[in-house]
């Protein structure tokens, strides 16, 4: 069944009838215990609601439907098994929708919760809600504020979730672990260099999480990224790479039989050993425009990744082989149809879908071969869910386009959020749509009837 628009006056009406056992809805969870402290000396502060957190999902859907890291389980912006069936062509139903400040951070969603930064006036929020009516549960506060005259005000970095803790990079660079139930501060640690040059449009890479390492890539002239210790914060390594930060996340990448964490610095793009932080290879990745390396490097197959970017850039495919001098590496092909500013692309059996510019097109992965242009949408973020594009652009419309190399087909096309510049990535668990822009948050529901 579909469930009907909840606003937070109407939450407590469905409760009733939910307890009466009126509706065959199962709401899973327990109480979330309440609490109210300050953390002294800073302008950090800590505070919650008495709303229960209960399970938003239906009976029957996999909790396996997380949203734990920036772009979806792997950073790859694929969406896993919703299990659902969905139905993109007609008005979703709203479950909910919420004010919220200023900022470009994605949004991640655990069970029965969700988590994005926000600003409130001189305040950076890490703020965790209910995916039941969007009420808060506690908030995390710290006294930073960042803004410039393109991106606005507000954070970049998206927060990522791992073994019941939640980790974020703050503006000015203090990465914090606080435990996902209640809002607690485990660690925080500085990361930047004291006298550190922030990039023109701020920090926007996003930690992540590899084995028991949480990892940082803001770039910086003494180690430009920094491994630590996710249970206790102790600091684990500091590459040897230095060089001024850009945007791009650092990520995993799985070539030739080995993992590289991938990051760039001014310039250029590395792949370094993941358990020590030594280079094991470097590429040079020049973009004209403020130093804007943005979107996510991808896997094309065993032995090639893809980069791409926009300000006149474009997309290169570069095999990596290993010699007894190390690495090499040569170029497959190379397209100006792929100008990709900060939305990446997205990969499927053996296609690529992705912003050049505003324009969407669908390249053959193998080749570069432009396969077809499709319309303008905007600067926004691209998901795959099965074989359906969701595009949220700029303006905050959501499209629905087919994952097809031999048309574009645009199925239905939906206003989910004021027209207001929309830059942040939404998340898609158990076919709920969590989008925001920098003034509201909602979820959608588009389980088929």
């Amino acid at each position: 069944m579909k469930i009907p628009v909840i606003t937070t006056a109407a939450a407590a009406v469905l409760s009733t009838i939910l307890l009466s056992g009126c509706v065959k809805i199962e709401w899973r969870g327990g109480m979330t215990p309440s609490l109210n402290w300050n953390i002294e000396g800073d302008g950090n502060a800590l505070t919650s609601s008495n709303t229960p957190a209960k399970d938003f999902r239906l009976k029957g859907i996999p909790t396996t439907t997380d949203w734990p890291d920036f772009r979806g389980p792997g950073r790859r912006g694929i969406a896993p098994e919703q299990g659902i069936d969905l139905d993109w062509k007609p008005e979703p139903a709203t479950l909910w929708r919420k004010p919220i400040g200023r900022g470009h951070a994605s949004i991640i969603v655990i069970g029965n919760r969700y988590y994005t930064l926000e600003q409130q006036g001189e305040f950076e929020v890490l703020i965790c809600a209910s995916m039941l009516d969007g009420s808060p549960i506690w908030n995390f506060r710290r006294k930073e504020r960042w803004n410039d005259s393109m991106g606005g005000l507000g954070p970049r970095s998206t927060p990522v979730y791992s073994k019941g803790k939640i980790f974020y990079l703050s503006s000015r660079g203090i990465l914090t672990c606080i435990k996902a139930d209640s809002g607690k501060v485990s660690w925080e640690q500085a990361t930047l260099d004291p006298e550190y040059d922030f990039p023109h449009w701020g920090i926007a890479c996003s930690p992540l999480i590899s084995g028991n390492m949480i990892i940082v890539s803001p770039g910086g002239e003494s180690g430009a990224v920094k491994s630590y210790d996710v249970e206790n914060g102790k600091l684990m390594w500091t590459a040897e790479l230095k060089g001024g930060g850009t945007y791009l996340s650092p990520s995993i990448l799985n070539l030739i039989g080995e993992k590289f964490l991938v990051v760039a610095v001014e310039g250029k793009l590395c792949g370094l050993d993941p358990t020590t932080g030594m280079t094991l290879w470097e590429h040079p990745w020049k973009i004209f425009m403020n130093n804007a390396q943005i979107t996510q490097p991808l896997e094309l197959s065993e032995e090639v990744f893809l980069l791409s970017a926009g300000y006149g850039k474009g997309a290169e495919a570069i095999r990596l082989k290993k010699n007894p001098n190390g690495y090499a590496k040569e170029q497959v092909w190379k397209s100006k149809d792929l100008k990709t500013k900060f939305s990446s692309p997205i990969l499927k059996d053996g296609f690529l879908y992705g912003f050049s510019e505003s324009t969407l097109n669908c390249l053959d992965a193998s080749t570069g071969e432009l396969k077809w242009r499709g319309k303008k949408y905007g600067y926004g973020r691209i998901l795959l869910a099965k074989d359906k594009l969701l595009i949220l652009g700029n303006t905050g419309i959501l499209s629905i386009v087919a994952a097809n190399p031999y048309a574009f087909e645009e199925i239905a096309s939906h206003q989910v959020l004021s027209k207001e510049r929309c830059w942040n990535g939404p998340a898609l668990v158990g076919g709920y749509l969590v989008v925001r822009n920098g003034s509201g948050i909602a979820c959608y529901d588009f389980a088929k009837l």
